[in-house]
């Protein structure tokens, strides 16, 4: 289709086992909302981690997802990174059904009965 869109992760170190997974998942998210949004120049993950010394990490993730248009900004909390992902994932393809087509809808008066 077009090149690949370019995915930017902010707060984890990039030989953190984590870091590999949400690029390759939000990647793929990423090309398969290209197919309706067309127009994304850039996407961008911001992660903040609280008591990282501590037995758990609590994890504050913002991803971004930047359009000719407008800018796409989700956000979401918790203690395991790859759930925050996938709750990521969900919010972004429910971008897809908003933009799916663009044709006007039929008006009632022109409909012939």
């Amino acid at each position: 289709m077009s090149e690949k869109i370019p995915l930017y992760i902010i707060g984890l170190s990039k030989d953190e086992p984590a870091s590999e997974i949400l690029m390759s998942k939000f990647g793929d998210a990423l090309e398969k909302v290209q197919q309706v949004l067309s127009d994304i120049i850039e996407a961008k993950i911001s992660v903040k981690s609280q008591n990282p010394e501590g037995s758990r990490t609590h994890y504050d993730v913002t991803a971004t997802v930047k359009t000719s248009k407008r800018q796409l900004v989700y956000t979401e909390s918790g203690w395991d990174i790859l759930k925050i992902c996938d709750q990521l994932i969900k919010k972004l393809e429910r971008e897809m059904p908003k933009h799916d087509d663009n044709r006007q809808r039929e008006s009632i008066r022109k409909r012939k009965d």
